[in-house]
């Protein structure tokens, strides 16, 4: 396939656009399923090519595949992050999977690792590198951590181009979708990601036609905004009363 090259701005917006687009359905999945087990999963240099997107990728899905032979059927959902070495790291998480887990220690002391009161453990049978593993204590949390690996650096990696840049296992459930008339008052503290409107000639205003939110649901339900981008204004061309025309932004 023929890769076709755009401008440095347009490959960083459409990265951006494709990155945003993930973690929201990434987010969907983490809420609408019942995962239990969040896992870190480092690459040891001296083990794989910890470099190579696609190699990284293969690893992973061996593990996986030799997780559900052994363990039996269970959901999942990883994805990878980009380190600043260039290394590929695995942030996943699991629902119905209990493999042989160990309580993690510190090496000198032998003393148990926990993190906010919570105990870290490592898989015993994950030999590409290191690994931790802890029980989910809130679905939102865990959501918006995994989220955070998926930027628009791991999109424009050239190993990873036309390479999967998330895994979930079949069948994970798809969250229900419902629609409501929502007032004005509920949009008040929120930042439109883009507005089409007009501008007022007579009194030089910019009057508002339609805006788009960026908006996630908690899992109390509340409508919550995290990260909003930079609002697009966008103005309909209209012609003035003396019949000059104002061009669209």
């Amino acid at each position: 396939m023929k890769r076709i090259d755009f401008d440095k701005e347009t490959q960083n917006q459409r990265a951006f656009e494709q990155a945003y687009r993930i973690k929201r359905k990434i987010k969907y999945y983490c809420q609408a399923n019942d995962f239990d087990l969040f896992w870190t999963l480092t690459l040891n240099d001296n083990k794989v090519n910890a470099k190579n997107y696609e190699y990284s990728r293969k690893r992973l899905k061996t593990w996986l595949k030799y997780q559900r032979e052994k363990y039996g059927k269970f959901d999942y959902l990883f994805i990878p992050e980009l380190h600043k070495s260039g290394r590929i790291h695995f942030h996943g998480v699991t629902g119905g999977l209990s493999p042989s887990l160990v309580e993690a220690r510190y090496p000198k002391s032998e003393r148990l690792i926990k993190k906010n009161g919570i105990q870290i453990y490592n898989a015993e049978n994950w030999h590409n590198g290191f690994s931790t593993v802890s029980k989910i204590q809130y679905r939102q949390k865990s959501a918006s951590y995994i989220t955070k690996y998926i930027t628009k650096e791991l999109i424009k990696m050239p190993s990873a181009f036309y390479q999967p840049r998330y895994f979930v296992s079949r069948g994970l459930k798809q969250p229900e979708i419902s629609y409501d008339e929502l007032s004005d008052k509920y949009f008040r503290d929120f930042k439109p990601s883009f507005v089409v409107g007009e501008r007022n000639l007579l009194y030089n205003e910019f009057e508002t036609d339609v805006s788009i939110y960026r908006i996630d649901i908690s899992e109390e339900g509340e409508l919550i905004q995290n990260s909003p981008a930079e609002t697009v204004w966008k103005i309909r061309e209209i012609k003035s009363p003396d019949g000059n025309q104002d061009f669209q932004k």
